[in-house]
């Protein structure tokens, strides 16, 4: 089997493999956003001869991590004909990835499981619990008074007004941990995938944009695609504007952070709520993590040892001080660390847990003082991610 990336005109063999492995053949709009994907991402495919076997995609984005822009490697697209499955192409594949994104200075990857333990198994891990709420129209009563205005305009009627839309989330996206930064690409890709979405900006009493909503209506099913407020007024205002649509629903169905209680300060806040966890993290190059990563409130050296299997160069002990950080030749240092394995380690720096949840989970070790370093040194802010490959 050669593994090796996949070349542009070998595109027509991607998206068969693509179409035979997903439930929905793309055409229209969606191949042509795959198309688009497929040319600016670095596709790594298994060859059996000509014959493509498997493949996946690495598209380059970014995201924010406790207010620091990290490049990051979004996996996708990843399939594998049937009668190439369980031989170990996959795991080739993952491995080959992570050398890619390394040499792309793609320090962390993003992606969407098709099974927790088998990412996790090479580094990846959970960072991310997410809210899918399913709200009937008989319960859309938030019964909070919304001082404001609303604009709202679609991708064919107004669409001039997109620019605030984009300016709103990048504000939002660079303050929140965990958001991925959208580049125009992806504005793009949204609309070749939704392209009857509407939009509804959110202004203040003097006219400035403090929120928008990009949502969908099907069926009687209200759906939330997007919703980004800069403060709660804002976010009231949005959901009145929801609340006029009432007579013409069943359902609003939408997503958000687990660890916001959304809806719990509601008047009726019973209605259906499901913890989704579908996302996971990876950090793919931990010495560069380190060197950007903004400790707070660090007053003491910290030593931290790492185990990656498959990612080989991340292996070992690392010291980080005053003078930045460095990472040991030789595992001798006779000191104590905090010790866990790339993928405890990658969720614990993104925020997803404190340190004793780590310990108590028996995915990380190390003494009363070390444990109490580091948790003085780490931003307590949880994580958002809300991006679909």
């Amino acid at each position: 089997m050669d593994y090796r990336l996949i070349q542009d005109d070998e595109k027509d063999k991607v998206v068969h493999i693509r179409n035979y492995c997903f439930r929905h053949a793309y055409s229209g709009k969606k191949l042509e956003d795959f198309l688009h994907w497929f040319q600016v991402s670095k596709a790594i495919g298994a060859f059996d001869g000509t014959k493509l076997a498997g493949q996946l995609m690495v598209l380059p984005l970014e995201m924010t991590i406790h207010g620091k822009q990290f490049h990051m490697g979004g996996i996708s697209f990843v399939a594998t004909y049937p009668e190439y499955r369980n031989s170990g192409i996959m795991k080739q594949l993952v491995m080959r990835s992570l050398e890619e994104m390394k040499q792309q200075e793609q320090i962390v990857s993003i992606l969407g499981p098709f099974s927790v333990s088998f990412y996790r198994h090479f580094g990846w891990d959970l960072f991310f619990d997410k809210l899918k709420y399913n709200i009937s129209a008989e319960q859309l009563n938030t019964h909070k008074k919304a001082v404001g205005s609303i604009s709202r305009f679609s991708y064919t009627e107004g669409r001039e007004q997109l620019k605030l839309v984009k300016e709103i989330y990048h504000i939002y996206a660079l303050k929140t941990n965990g958001m991925m930064i959208r580049t125009d690409d992806w504005w793009s890709r949204l609309e070749l995938r939704e392209p009857e979405a509407f939009f509804v900006i959110s202004k203040d009493e003097l006219g400035k944009p403090q929120g928008f909503m990009r949502y969908a209506i099907k069926d009687r099913t209200f759906e939330v695609l997007d919703s980004i407020t800069l403060n709660l007024a804002a976010e009231r205002v949005l959901w009145n504007f929801i609340e006029v649509h009432r007579s013409s629903l069943d359902e609003v169905i939408g997503e958000a952070a687990a660890f916001q209680s959304f809806g719990s300060q509601w008047s009726e806040p019973q209605f259906k709520k499901e913890v989704i966890q579908d996302i996971m993290i990876r950090i793919v190059d931990v010495e560069k993590f380190l060197t950007v990563y903004p400790f707070k409130n660090r007053t003491k050296t910290l030593y931290l040892n790492v185990t990656d299997t498959y990612a080989p160069w991340n292996q070992g002990i690392y010291v980080i001080d005053s003078n930045g950080v460095k990472k040991l030749k030789e595992n001798s240092l006779s000191v104590e660390c905090l010790e866990m394995d790339i993928s405890s380690l990658s969720s614990y720096l993104a925020g997803y847990h404190e340190l004793d949840w780590y310990r108590g989970q028996e995915k990380a070790k190390g003494s009363e003082r070390v444990l109490k370093d580091w948790n003085q040194a780490i931003p307590k802010e949880q994580p958002q991610f809300y991006g679909h490959f």
